[in-house]
């Protein structure tokens, strides 16, 4: 259960950052883009069969992703497919599991008990897996306001 100091902790942090000016997007690979909080930076790394990266902020959160296809429903997963990483938080290792869809995307978000953060979105073709150890109320509003931006860009 959230506590009320929780709940005003993330309340307060919301209404701060509206009153923020809008962030420009950030491009990713594939025609996507992501808006990333100020201080927050984004750096490709060299994947093997997937796109990776990660969003730091100095003396902040680091977050790695990895994007990928999502193969059909009972089709074989080869490397590069997109494994819905926060499903397979498992029921014991986690301290919650949300799911919704905002935008046509399908958004798992689980938490553990090691305050390891999966937020996962996917689309029927394609989706990305961002990880981060989440101690505070805060760093989870953070990794939730930047994750959940990530769409295709304007352009694709």
């Amino acid at each position: 259960m959230i506590s009320q100091q929780t709940l005003a902790l993330v309340g307060g942090l919301l209404l701060t950052l509206a009153a923020v000016p809008a962030w420009a997007q950030t491009a990713l690979p594939g025609g996507f883009e992501i808006t990333l909080l100020p201080g927050y930076a984004y750096e490709p790394k060299q994947g093997f069969d997937s796109v990776v990266g990660v969003i730091e902020k100095k003396g902040g959160l680091k977050i790695n992703f990895e994007m990928g296809n999502v193969p059909p429903p009972g089709a074989p997963v080869f490397g590069g497919s997109l494994v819905n990483q926060a499903l397979r938080v498992r029921e014991n290792d986690r301290q919650w599991l949300k799911e919704t869809t905002i935008g046509g995307r399908q958004i798992f978000v689980a938490h553990g008990k090691n305050d390891h953060l999966v937020v996962t979105s996917t689309t029927a073709k394609e989706g990305i897996n961002f990880h981060t150890e989440a101690k505070t109320p805060a760093d989870i509003a953070e990794v939730l306001l930047m994750t959940l931006s990530f769409r295709e860009g304007k352009g694709k």
